[in-house]
């Protein structure tokens, strides 16, 4: 079976289990589907899940800095002056090895926003997302492996 095709069993069948399992569990399904997209648009594979994790969860950071810094200061421009600051040090940041991937920064800052502020689930749910995103790309490798054709 070719590589697409495997992995796309694997993430149809996991992300259903995410599905049923976050509802369970009370974290927040579309956050984890933020985390696995992340993972995937990293480039993959352990590397990826590192780097995929490390970018969202400084987005989820700056994305609270945001957050409290408008609750705190007030005034009609400051969540203004606050994105745009903090928009500048999600690119910035990615001068670091560890800190390089752009899109994951505001992926994990958007999944803060969207979930009201509710970092502590954000968190959780991205770490899990973007280990259902490893997972089902092993799962999809390995599977493509076991049913490839033989050639002689």
């Amino acid at each position: 079976m070719e590589l697409l095709t495997a992995v796309a069993i694997s993430v149809g069948i996991l992300s259903g289990v995410w599905a049923w399992i976050s509802a369970s569990f009370g974290l927040i399904t579309w956050v984890g589907f933020i985390g696995c997209t992340s993972y995937f648009a990293s480039g993959g594979k352990f590397k990826g899940l590192k780097k995929s994790i490390l970018a969202n969860l400084s987005g989820v950071l700056w994305a609270m800095c945001i957050i409290l810094g408008t609750k705190y200061i007030g005034g009609t421009y400051i969540s203004y002056i606050l994105t745009g600051f903090f928009s500048f040090i999600m690119c910035i940041q990615a001068k670091g090895k560890l800190l390089e991937f752009i899109p994951g920064a505001f992926c994990g800052a958007c999944a803060t926003f969207g979930a009201g502020g509710n970092w502590s689930l954000v968190i959780i749910s991205l770490i899990c997302g973007g280990i259902l995103g490893h997972v089902s790309d092993m799962g999809g490798t390995f599977l493509s492996l076991i049913t490839r054709k033989k050639e002689f």
